[in-house]
Order: C-alpha cells, then structure tokens, then sequence
C-alpha cells in the first residue's frame, strides 16, 4: 500500500468519523440555544426585549425613574453631653464622737430629713445640762442685783452715795450680760446635741460611706457620704456659635423650647422617651472653643440617666415642614447650579432647576422646582439629554424617612 492510501485510509476511520458527528450536533445545539435567547418570550419583555425596544425607538435609552415624594427630612443635630445632678452635697460631721448608728443602705435614694447617722450623744446632753444650769444662775444673780438697784433708788438720798448706786446699776448691768452668755453657750450646746443626728438635707441618691459603728469621727477626717440628686437630672453640653445663632435667627426665645425637641441617645443606642426643658444657657461664649455651655432639665423618671455619664443629645424639630423628597442620585450640577431630569406626560426627559433643602440618608429635599408626584430620573442619567424621550423601567416611590416609617 503507498503513501497516498494510508492517508485516505487513515481520513475514514470510524472513531474519527464519530467524533466529527459529536462536534457537529454541540454546535448545532449552541445556534439553536442562542436563537432561543434572542426570540421573544411570554413572560413579558425582559432585558433583551427592552434593549430591542430601545434600538426600535430610535436611541431612547432605558432609565430608572423615581415618583417624587414628600417628607421633612430632619436630622437631628448631635452634641456629646455630660450628666449632672442639679444639687449634690457631701455630708461631714460637725462634731466629735463615736458613730453609734447608721440607718441607711449605701446606693438607697433618702429623702429629705431622713436620718443617716446618730453619734453618741451623752456627752453632749450633759453639756446642754451644764449650760442650762448656768443659765438659771445667772438669771438669779441678775434678779437679786436689780432688787438691790430698786432698793437704793427708793431709799432717801441722804442715806446712800453716789457710788453706791452706781456699783449696784454696774451690777445689774453685768448680770443681764452674764445671762446672754449663758443663753449663747446654752444654744452652742444644744447645736452640737443637734449635730449628734445627721440627717438628709436633700432628696438623692446616697453613696458609700466612710464610717462605720463604734468609728470616731470628727470635722476633721471630711466627707462620710455623699448624695446626689436624680430626679430631676440636668445634661450639659456645647453648641458652636454657628449652631447657636442659626438658632436664635431663625426662631424666637420664646418658641425655642416648643420649637425645637432636645432628646437623648443612651450608651446602650436606645433614644429616651423624654423631651428635655432647657434650663441654662450662659452669658458668654467660650474664648477658646468659640462654643456656648448649655444645661437642660430632664425628670429621669425611670433613672436611666446617672451622674458623671455621658449621653448624645440630639436637637431636632418635631414639627418641621415637609418637602419634596428625591435621591441624590437624581442630581446633576453644571456652572448653572443644580437640576434633575423630570419625565414628562410624554415621556421626554425635562430638565428642571431645583433649590435644594437638608439631605440625609441619601435623600434630599427639595425647596422649589418639584411638586410630589412628578418622576425624576435617578439611574442613567448620564445618557439623557434634555427634550429626548427616554425609556423608563418600574418606578420607584420615594418614601418617608426611616424614622417615620418605624413609627408606622
């Protein structure tokens, strides 16, 4: 056999004639799956279908519109504050002593007059004792020498001297002195049997104490505990000058406070339930940090708020007027300023000048140039131009915030 044969032989093998078949039928499977992708299908128009649809429409390009809502979008400003009681005091003996009693537990809320501690008071009786007996002493000295005084005045003239009546006014005079002493030690003494019974003078919550029964204690060794009011509680926090004065130009003093809603945020991120009143504000600004210190009242009815914590105060208005609401994704700037794409009834793309509001959470209002209801296009507006008809897929409604929507 030549050359020539073996190649012939070699073409018309079987297996090389199978596999032929196989590439032929994987081919032809592949042109009948991508003619199947191009034809069109009951499930409505999909991609392909709408890009078919644009290449019909003569160039229209395909773009997302959004129906214009309206809210007020309010963020609230946040500042860091600091918890503080409104009155703290720290309690201190006022005299020496034993503790002999202590009549509170550390942590507990006391209220006003309740009794803390009780110093071994025998001493201290004894001395209102002593000075009580002073006291009626001196009372006696002074009747018998105002006695003597009417008993030389009435007598004959001739039968007494002038130094006489004098010693005995001199007397009398020192009697009614020593008697005012007496009270003055008397009252001296019973201040200090007073202070053997320490008690509240303010309504808080009472910390550790430093004392225990049978300790001595005296003015000297300084606080014993402290208390400090909860309930009310203020938060003080700064506000710029800038944060400030937009305030006060744009609302009245008198209306600050039914105006503006002063909340908290909690460490743990839970917003309270109260609204703050505002109950400081100093007279000056802060020459170093150009911020002005601010203290508001809270009730902390459910003691949430502790002394020396921090929480975010956060400033907003629960009132604040509502606006046309856009993505930000619908704004485009050139030298003119800002504008958005409005779809027409005709489905043309509208070019429309806005003024723009507060953003937040990729949203914005805006203040003129848009009515709720209008579409504005949020996704391909780079392909648009001003007057040409555009495509549009489901729009899409630009809802409430999301913290209207929580509440609802």
């Amino acid at each position: 056999m030549n050359e020539q044969e073996q190649i012939v032989n070699r073409r018309e093998h079987p297996a090389a004639k199978g596999f032929g078949w196989l590439v032929t039928g994987v081919c032809l499977v592949g042109l009948g799956w991508l003619g199947r992708g191009l034809m069109p299908t009951k499930g409505g128009p999909g991609p392909d279908a709408a890009a078919m649809a644009m290449m019909a429409g003569g160039g229209a390009p395909l773009v997302t519109a959004e129906v214009v809502g309206e809210a007020s979008l309010n963020p609230p400003a946040e500042f860091i504050g600091h918890v503080e009681p409104i009155r703290d005091v720290d309690l201190r003996a006022q005299i020496d002593g034993y503790v002999k009693a202590i009549h509170f537990k550390e942590g507990a809320l006391v209220k006003t007059g309740d009794l803390l501690f009780t110093i071994d008071a025998e001493q201290y009786e004894a001395r209102v004792a002593l000075r009580r007996a002073e006291l009626a002493q001196s009372k006696a000295e002074l009747d018998h020498a105002q006695s003597f005084q009417k008993r030389l005045e009435a007598s004959d003239t001739r039968g007494i001297t002038q130094n006489d009546l004098d010693a005995a006014r001199s007397a009398v005079a020192q009697g009614l002195a020593a008697v005012q002493q007496s009270e003055a030690n008397l009252r001296l003494a019973e201040i200090d049997l007073k202070h053997t019974r320490i008690q509240a003078p303010i309504e808080g919550r009472i910390g550790r104490t430093v004392a225990n029964v049978g300790d001595y204690v005296s003015p000297s060794i300084g606080t014993l505990v402290r208390i400090v009011q909860t309930a009310p509680i203020r938060v003080f926090f700064s506000v710029t000058d800038r944060d400030y004065l937009r305030v006060r130009e744009n609302i009245a003093d008198e209306a600050i406070q039914d105006t503006l809603r002063i909340r908290l945020r909690l460490p743990t991120g839970t917003i309270a339930d109260e609204v703050g009143v505002r109950d400081f504000e100093n007279n000056e600004m802060s020459a170093e940090t150009a911020t002005l210190p601010v203290r508001v009242r809270f009730d902390n009815a459910k003691g949430l708020l502790v002394p020396n914590g921090y929480v975010t105060v956060l400033v907003d208005q629960p009132q604040a007027k509502k606006y046309p609401v856009v993505s930000q994704a619908a704004l485009t700037a050139d030298k003119e300023g800002l504008f958005l794409y409005v779809v027409d009834k005709d489905g043309k793309a509208e070019v429309r000048r806005v003024t723009c509001g507060t953003a937040d959470d990729g949203r914005i209002e805006i203040l003129t140039g848009l009515t709720p209801g209008e579409r504005v296009i949020v996704q391909g507006v780079l392909k648009v131009k001003p007057g040409q008809p555009v495509l549009t897929a489901a729009p899409v409604f630009a809802g409430a915030p999301k913290e209207e929507a929580n509440k609802e």
